[in-house]
């Protein structure tokens, strides 16, 4: 698995990360197979676990770090501040109080003394004394970097400030040209750039809709409660389940893998077979008529 400097943080990571949330962080799945797919990831190289102290009904990060910790595992963990899960509800909270008690919570979650990297979970609002008490908490050493993770407007004002040293972006075969601008600006200033949907909930796909198992129905509904506009956008991009040697998804992680600017793509799946798919995708390459074509669609 191929390595790349995360910006300047002095971080090499991964080309692909695990995602570490969604249906994989659910107690309704066994934690056996959660642990199973952590083992796979760090067999084969992958060394970015992306998590969040909200996904999963606020599971994901305990369950992540109990199982990083059994290994004696220490990879470069990215987790999320600005969002808490609470009485069921996902809740925004950028105050530096409670950015210091979710930060003090995350630590005890995934058993750290220290945050590798830590995104507010959107461009905070107010963005000042949010920025102000994160960058207190880098001080005291409880995190090793920062960032955001946002898209559009939030995404452009984290490159134009002089601060942060990842920006975690969507970007994929249906969403590309806004997304690639703003990763070239980050890009060219040094940050790091983590990818979210890099396989675009595979919307693309011919078998979005065949339902083998309980997570293919959570992905669907997420997918069409989330990318509700992409649906017909993705049906533009079936042309990439008819390719010689390559699967959708692979061709989709790969045009993402392409950009040049792009540290690492995040991707998520509680299915052991795609992700060694994933793993043995990443870095082939796309042949250029073939980036041409998806780059002319949509």
């Amino acid at each position: 698995m191929q390595k790349k400097l995360l910006g300047q943080t002095g971080l090499f990571v991964s080309e692909l990360g695990f995602g570490a949330g969604g249906y994989w962080g659910f107690t309704a799945f066994p934690e056996k197979k959660a642990a199973a797919l952590i083992d796979i990831a760090l067999e084969h190289g992958i060394n970015l676990f992306d998590t969040g102290p909200n996904y999963s009904a606020g599971n994901a990060e305990t369950r992540l770090g109990r199982i990083l910790k059994e290994r004696s595992a220490e990879p470069v963990v990215a987790t999320k501040v600005g969002t808490r899960f609470v009485d069921g509800r996902h809740i925004k909270d950028f105050t530096p109080d409670g950015i210091e008690k979710s930060i003090v919570s995350s630590l005890r979650n995934l058993q750290l003394e220290r945050l590798p990297l830590v995104h507010f979970h959107g461009f905070p609002r107010p963005a000042e004394p949010a920025i102000d008490k994160l960058l207190d908490l880098k001080d005291r050493d409880l995190i090793g970097h920062i960032g955001v993770s946002a898209n559009g407007s939030g995404a452009r004002k984290t490159v134009d400030m002089d601060v942060f040293n990842s920006l975690m972006i969507e970007y994929n075969v249906i969403n590309r040209a806004g997304p690639a601008k703003i990763i070239d600006t980050a890009g060219s200033r040094g940050m790091g750039v983590l990818v979210k949907s890099p396989l675009a909930q595979t919307l693309f796909s011919n078998d979005i809709f065949k339902i083998r198992r309980r997570s293919d129905i959570w992905y669907l509904l997420r997918a069409m409660k989330n990318h509700r506009s992409k649906f017909t956008r993705g049906r533009s991009y079936r042309f990439l389940n008819h390719i010689d040697g390559m699967t959708g998804s692979e061709a989709a992680l790969n045009f993402v893998l392409a950009n040049p600017h792009v540290t690492s793509a995040i991707t998520g799946t509680v299915d052991a077979q795609h992700l060694v798919s994933n793993i043995e995708a990443a870095g082939k390459g796309l042949p250029p008529e073939l980036l041409k074509r998806i780059e002319s669609t949509g």
